[in-house]
């Protein structure tokens, strides 16, 4: 999401480490389908919300820091 402080951070981090993703902007109207999808799946409507393959990380479900999500992140992609 643009103008978010915590998906700039994590993205940040994300590309510091040569980490390749995929921004999906839940405030374009292209992407409420999936964004609905993610925010049903996991109850939370906050984000950043990671998706590494068939798991979903988010908001104090999965972590509770960036820092976290990010080395979840580099967790499930090894």
């Amino acid at each position: 999401m643009q103008n978010c402080p915590y998906c700039t951070q994590l993205k940040d981090l994300l590309t510091g480490e040569g980490i390749e993703f995929m921004e999906v902007d839940i405030n374009k109207p292209e992407n409420k389908e999936e964004s609905d999808m993610i925010f049903k799946a996991t109850k939370v409507e906050s984000v950043p919300i990671v998706r590494v393959g068939k798991n979903l990380l988010a908001p104090d479900v999965s972590f509770t820091s960036i820092e976290e999500a990010f080395e979840l992140t580099k967790q499930f992609m090894a």
